[in-house]
């Protein structure tokens, strides 16, 4: 064996899901092993990544009706987000 070949590695998968990876390795043109081994990477890449920001659109009329500037309405979120966290950890 050559050494920059991995090692073989057998796992029995469902027809349905192994007709999935064929289709999958046929629209990528790769093998199905290399489209195993990029759909893999990318699900390890994913719970890697930091979570993306949280965008809620309102409208400013909403502000003005509370009463509220935009750091106000910021600092009220942040504050409520940072003792829901602490409550969690709290119950553990």
């Amino acid at each position: 064996m050559s050494g920059n070949r991995p090692p073989d590695f057998r796992v029995r998968i469902p027809e349905e899901l192994k007709e999935k990876i064929r289709v999958s390795a046929k629209e990528y043109s790769r093998s199905m092993g290399a489209d195993i081994i990029a759909r893999l990477e990318a699900s390890f890449a994913t719970e890697e990544s930091p979570p993306k920001p949280i965008s809620v659109p309102f409208d400013d009329s909403f502000l003005k009706d509370a009463g509220l500037t935009r750091e106000q309405f910021g600092a009220f979120v942040r504050k409520s987000i940072s003792d829901s966290l602490k409550d969690d950890k709290g119950s553990e």
